[in-house]
């Protein structure tokens, strides 16, 4: 066995010592107490600087609060209204009474909306702060197109059939309207009508008005229930029902023009069957002639 102990190995063929060398540092005790007690001194101080600084900008902003809120220059001094036609003076008055004396900070906008909103006109407001001291005000008011008549009372309502205002007799004739005649309806101011016979009174008069021809003062539509639904127009009682409203009345003007051609005095002309009408003849100038028109007398 060859004996490597004193062999040489040339200095080309050492490689890199892979030991790694680890330089120790002493660090003395008092040494570490004294950066330990610097650091934790330190902390305290920032901590402490912002308690105050917190301390002092709750203080600032409360200070601040106090000057707006009894500034004189911020109590509101006015209300300015746009968009109102029919709210009268004494119903602003209501609604805006409780802006009297508050500073412009502390009004309670949404507490004056839903007083805005329970006016039965009032459909939205909306409402925001004009500094330094007034209050804005902008109404979307409802708009009457129908009159409700139960038999015992006249009421102002819109396409939803909000009921807006009972009418006096003498404000019967300030409204050029078209009537909905609802027997025994028991209507009241601000409510919505639920009547089924109203929602396709509002559809036949809605189509009444897009063809034109019609003068809709003079148009009644008796609703008590939608199959019985009747258009009085003219002296001429006209029975059209429930749905189908452009082909009825197309059908309606035919017969209309064929009896004003035979000089026939009507009492009604009904219109619901599909594809005739009957006819109810006052007076009989002449002989009824037309396909599906059935005449009784």
């Amino acid at each position: 066995m060859r004996d490597y102990k004193n062999v040489k190995v040339p200095r080309s063929y050492r490689g890199k010592s892979n030991w790694t060398r680890t330089k120790r540092v002493d660090v003395g005790r008092g040494a570490m107490r004294t950066g330990s007690r610097s650091t934790g001194i330190g902390g305290v101080i920032v901590k402490m600087a912002v308690v105050i600084m917190l301390v002092g900008a709750g203080f600032l902003g409360w200070q601040v609060y106090q000057v707006l809120v009894h500034a004189d220059a911020l109590v509101v001094s006015g209300v300015d209204i746009k968009g109102v036609k029919q709210l009268t003076e004494a119903d602003l008055r209501d609604i805006v009474t409780a802006f009297k004396g508050q500073n412009i900070f502390r009004v309670d906008l949404e507490a004056a909306a839903r007083r805005a909103r329970a006016n039965p006109w009032v459909r939205e407001v909306r409402i925001h702060r004009s500094l330094p001291n007034r209050i804005t005000m902008v109404f979307s008011e409802r708009t009457p197109t129908m009159i409700l008549d139960t038999g015992s009372a006249r009421y102002l309502i819109d396409d939803d059939g909000v009921v807006l205002e009972r009418l006096q007799k003498e404000n019967l004739t300030a409204w050029p309207l078209p009537v909905v005649a609802i027997k025994d309806y028991p209507a009241r101011t601000g409510d919505q009508v639920t009547s089924e016979g109203l929602a396709e009174a509002v559809l036949l008069i809605q189509e009444i008005a897009e063809r034109g021809g019609w003068q809709l003062a003079n148009v009644t539509v008796r609703a008590n229930s939608p199959d019985a639904l009747t258009v009085l127009y003219a002296d001429h009682e006209f029975r059209l029902g429930s749905g189908r409203y452009a082909e009825k009345l197309l059908r309606l003007a035919e017969v209309m023009a064929d009896v004003k051609q035979r000089g026939l005095e009507i009492s009604y002309v009904d219109v619901r069957p599909e594809r005739q009408a009957a006819v109810m003849v006052k007076k009989d100038k002449g002989q009824m002639r037309g396909a599906g028109i059935r005449k009784k007398s």
